[in-house]
């Protein structure tokens, strides 16, 4: 039995003499749910990191071996958020439902979950998009700039470098849409799963309130 099932017969009993659901039948489910819900957020955690902390490494080297601070910089905001996620899961896993018994314990705990994934999503532009696009948006201006005073210092025919400044346009446009895109995929996630499922949840923990007091 789903949670969605669940939901549709606490709905059924309203105005009708109250079902007996066996509360260790409901505990298994929530908890299989739960554990379903923490893997699937563990393991992008995992690879978000992973690529955060590699993609450090690798612009960090290329920085200090040709000397270019902008790949520096862009290699720190990718630290950033490798490092936020770490901590965050870290903070996450300390805090623990205020709720007596196991049932309401481990509803509450996922709903907990639910909200704080929300959050994470909604705010994605601030901490997970933003600094590295503005380590990217760094290193384009730079490059730009360097192409540019190249033409003026040295007399070089400008459109020598037509095909340097049109990479760099496209990779910004190209950059733009897939943040947007991103942005996108995270807020209709939000939607059309986060959302709904903590509505069920909510639901499920007043109803199971009522029924205790």
């Amino acid at each position: 039995m789903s949670l969605e099932d669940l939901q549709k017969s606490w709905r059924s009993q309203e105005g009708q003499p109250r079902l007996t659901i066996d509360p260790d039948i409901l505990l298994k489910e929530i908890q299989r749910n739960k554990r379903n819900f923490e893997s699937t957020v563990f393991w992008r955690d995992v690879r978000e990191v992973g690529v955060a902390f590699l993609m450090t490494a690798v612009l960090l080297y290329l920085g200090i071996k040709h000397n270019a601070w902008p790949l520096i910089v862009l290699a720190i905001l990718a630290l950033y958020v490798g490092a936020f996620l770490l901590v965050d899961r870290i903070l996450q896993k300390r805090k623990k439902p205020t709720l007596t018994g196991p049932l309401l314990e481990c509803i509450e705990g996922s709903l907990n979950q639910v909200n704080h994934q929300i959050w994470l999503l909604k705010n994605v532009l601030w901490w997970y998009l933003l600094p590295p696009g503005v380590g990217i948006g760094i290193f384009i201006i730079c490059c730009a700039w360097n192409t540019i005073w190249n033409i003026v210092t040295w007399n070089i025919v400008a459109k020598e470098f037509v095909p340097i400044l049109g990479f760099l346009f496209g990779y910004s446009v190209f950059c733009v849409l897939l943040f947007w895109g991103i942005y996108w995929l995270n807020q209709r996630c939000v939607r059309k799963e986060l959302q709904p499922r903590r509505r069920e949840l909510e639901a499920l923990l007043n109803n199971l309130k009522s029924i205790n007091e």
